[in-house]
C-alpha cells in the first residue's frame, strides 16, 4: 500500500470512530452560511486589554480538547507568568470530536488562564451535526476582524470545511483595503503550502491557493498562520511569512516538538520566534 493510500486509510479509520457523528461529515452549514452568520455576531469572550507599542501573544493550534480534558496549559501558564504574554491566538481544532462537553472544557480552560484570546475554527470542531451551533454559542463567529494598538490587524478566515468562498474572499479583501495597520495577521485553519504532495493537510483548491496569495501580497500582509498539521514550518513566500503553527496537542505529533509561536511587539516593530516545552 502506498504512502497516500495510507493516509487517506487512517483518515477514514478516524473519521469513524465512536465519537464522531458521521452524519456531520455530510449534513452541516456551509462556509457561505457561517461566514454570513459570523458576520452578525461578536466575539462572546473577553478581548479587551490596554492597547500597547510593546506586547506578546502566543499563537498556536490543535489542542483537541476531549471530555478528558487533556491538555498542556500548565505549561503554557508558566509562560504566560515568566515571559508577560498578553494574549494567545488558537488557529482551530479547540476540540477533539466537536461535543458539548468539550466546548465546555475548552473555554473552562481559556478562562483558567486568565488573560485574553482570539479563536478561529477548525475541521475537529464541526465533528457533530450541531457542532456549529456549539461553536457559535461557546465562542461566536468563525471568521472576525481585530485592530491592536494602530499596529497590528488581525484577521480570521474560517477554514474549517477546506474552502474559502466567495463571500468570504470578498470580505476579506475589503478587511485587508480597510486595514492601515504596520502589520495584517492572517489566521485560518488550513495551511497554504506544507512539505507533503498529494497533501490533505492544506487547502485543497489550487485556485483558492492562489487568489489567497495573490491577495496577501497585494495588501502586503506579514503573515498567514495555519495550523491542521501537527507540527512546525516557516516559509517565506515572496516576502509573506507562511506558517504552520505547531500544535498543543497534548500527545504524539505528526513531526517536532510540542510548544507555539511567540510574537513580540516592541517599540511599533514586531518579531517572532518558536518556543519549544522542555
Amino acid at each position: 500500500m502506498g504512502k497516500r493510500w495510507i493516509i487517506i486509510f487512517l483518515a477514514v479509520l478516524n473519521l469513524t470512530s465512536c465519537k464522531k457523528d458521521i452524519n456531520a461529515f455530510f449534513i452541516h452549514e456551509s462556509v457561505r452560511t457561517r461566514v454570513l452568520e459570523s458576520h452578525l455576531l461578536s466575539p462572546v469572550f473577553n478581548t479587551r486589554f490596554a492597547d500597547s507599542l510593546s506586547l506578546k501573544f502566543a499563537v498556536f493550534s490543535d489542542i483537541h480538547i476531549t471530555e478528558k480534558n487533556d491538555h498542556l496549559f500548565n505549561k503554557l501558564k508558566n509562560d504566560i507568568d515568566q515571559q508577560g504574554i498578553d494574549f494567545f491566538i488558537v488557529a482551530g481544532d479547540l476540540t477533539d470530536n466537536g461535543l458539548p462537553e468539550e466546548y465546555e472544557n475548552c473555554r473552562t480552560d481559556f478562562q483558567n488562564l486568565e488573560i485574553p484570546w482570539y479563536v478561529t475554527i477548525g475541521n475537529h470542531d464541526l465533528y457533530q451535526t450541531d457542532g456549529w451551533e456549539s461553536w457559535k454559542n461557546y465562542f461566536g463567529p468563525s471568521c472576525f476582524s481585530v485592530g491592536i494598538s494602530g499596529l497590528l490587524r488581525l484577521i480570521f478566515l474560517d477554514t474549517s470545511t477546506g474552502t474559502v468562498g466567495k463571500e468570504q474572499f470578498s470580505w476579506l479583501e475589503k478587511a485587508l483595503k480597510n486595514s492601515q495597520e504596520k502589520y495584517k495577521i492572517v489566521v485560518t485553519h488550513y495551511p497554504l503550502y506544507d512539505d507533503l504532495v498529494p497533501s490533505i493537510w492544506r487547502l485543497p483548491s489550487a485556485e483558492e491557493r492562489y487568489k489567497l496569495l495573490w491577495l496577501l501580497h497585494k495588501y502586503n500582509v506579514y503573515t498567514y498562520i495555519g495550523g491542521h498539521l501537527h507540527t512546525f514550518q516557516h516559509q517565506t513566500l515572496n516576502g509573506l511569512h507562511h506558517f504552520i503553527v505547531g500544535s498543543m496537542y497534548p500527545h504524539d505529533l505528526d513531526k517536532g516538538e510540542h510548544g507555539y509561536l511567540l510574537f513580540s511587539l516592541t517599540g511599533g516593530n514586531l518579531s517572532w520566534e518558536q518556543v519549544v516545552f522542555p
